[in-house]
């Protein structure tokens, strides 16, 4: 329980894709350690616009966010055809 720990606050993470449509005063994006087919520019944005006044971006390699921001989403609904 948190209540029996002293000088700590509790906290809350969630995916980005699930804080779509909500905003916080202080945001923190961890980034994967290894390029991910599923981390693109539009999932970083979401995540880099969740921040109302501050955001803490953690990256673990080199690069992580080059490939993140390039990768083109690939659609898959069929309504380009």
């Amino acid at each position: 329980m948190p209540s029996f720990l002293h000088s700590v606050e509790t906290a809350f993470a969630m995916t980005v894709h699930r804080s779509q449509g909500s905003d916080f005063q202080h945001t923190a994006l961890l980034l994967p350690q290894t390029p991910n087919p599923i981390l693109t520019r539009e999932l970083v944005y979401t995540g880099i616009t969740r921040a109302r006044d501050w955001l803490t971006l953690v990256k673990a390699k080199r690069g992580i966010l080059n490939d993140a921001v390039t990768r083109e989403v690939m659609r898959v609904s069929g309504y380009a055809e």
